[in-house]
């Protein structure tokens, strides 16, 4: 892996529209960077901000949410700086996204050739012959057979798992530097997001395209990603190296998280689960979110915010009393 930076995230802040125009965070203080060719997973439980992370750095924050502080920054440049002609070189063809729901993402009404291809038109100046023929080969590397065929059918006469990996296809078709996968295996079964990981390793391997993984399943993280960033309601609580995080955490989330994974270890006994809900952003929250779910939290974790304490070797967490 290579040690050039190629994404840094910086005290990033996320507010969320509400009533009167009051602004509500999000996302608070989130800050990691990404080499190229790197492998990096943000896990938590829905509502922890992870989306909202990424959607960010992709451009596609909607009219009621707002970047209110930090910074992106991608290949050295402030995303936020850059013109619109600027953004349109970087999104789509060097910064791709598969999203969660493809049925929500690909046209219904366009056929799979074109939407795939779609990206060649606006970032390539290529004839529709060499266009149809990249295109065919790009399904035909994601595992798709009879691609003549398939680039004929609309979304709607697809499985789920086929239409996944046409939308992986579709961002991976350019072969960018950073390929955002934003819970790509949720609505899978587990045989077909096994064969989606896959997919993503392969892609990375292949082309060297680093890739942001977004997910909840802490099991399916350890297959692919080389670090791991724990989210909890807005925050990072944890970072570091994969394999130290899956064996040796240290925030009680995270420890948690990985509780509730069910494992052959775990067989006979009942599965365990982290009591409570992740806050709202409306909610008010002490000064260490996870306190009031926390089996370890202390009359210190709802007077002073947790502090930020390294392990070693990148790994980092931010707790009062980590494990």
């Amino acid at each position: 892996m290579a040690n050039q930076k190629l994404l840094s995230v910086t005290d990033l802040q996320i507010c969320i529209h509400g009533p009167a125009g009051r602004l509500y965070p999000a996302v608070d203080g989130v800050s990691f960077d990404m080499s190229e060719g790197e492998i990096l997973a943000l896990v938590g439980e829905s509502g922890c901000g992870k989306s909202l992370t990424a959607l960010a750095i992709d451009g596609l924050l909607d009219d009621d949410t707002v970047q209110s502080g930090g910074s992106i920054s991608f290949c050295g440049k402030e995303l936020s700086r850059l013109t619109e002609r600027e953004k349109n070189t970087i999104y789509g063809k060097d910064i791709g996204m598969v999203f969660q729901e493809p049925m929500t993402s690909l046209d219904p009404l366009m056929r799979i050739g074109k939407q795939v291809g779609e990206s060649l038109q606006l970032h390539r100046k290529i004839n529709r012959k060499e266009r149809d023929k990249l295109v065919e080969e790009t399904l035909a590397s994601v595992k798709l057979e009879n691609t003549k065929e398939l680039m004929q059918k609309y979304p709607h006469e697809l499985s789920g798992g086929m239409r996944q990996r046409v939308m992986i296809a579709s961002a991976s078709i350019l072969r960018p530097r950073l390929l955002i996968a934003d819970e790509p295996t949720t609505a899978l079964d587990l045989l077909t997001q096994e064969e989606v990981v896959k997919l993503l390793k392969a892609i990375n391997a292949d082309s060297g395209t680093a890739i942001l993984f977004i997910s909840h399943d802490l099991k399916l993280v350890s297959q692919i990603s080389d670090r791991t960033a724990v989210m909890y309601a807005g925050k990072i609580v944890e970072i570091g190296h994969t394999d130290i995080i899956v064996q040796n955490p240290a925030h009680p989330y995270t420890r948690a998280l990985l509780d509730s994974v069910p494992s052959r270890k775990m067989k006979g006994r009942p599965l365990g689960c982290i009591g409570g809900r992740v806050p709202t952003v409306t909610e008010p929250k002490p000064p260490c979110p996870f306190a009031p779910r926390c089996p370890l939290a202390k009359a210190e974790c709802f007077d002073r915010a947790p502090r930020v304490m390294e392990r070693g070797e990148g790994h980092r967490v931010c707790c009062n009393f980590p494990i």
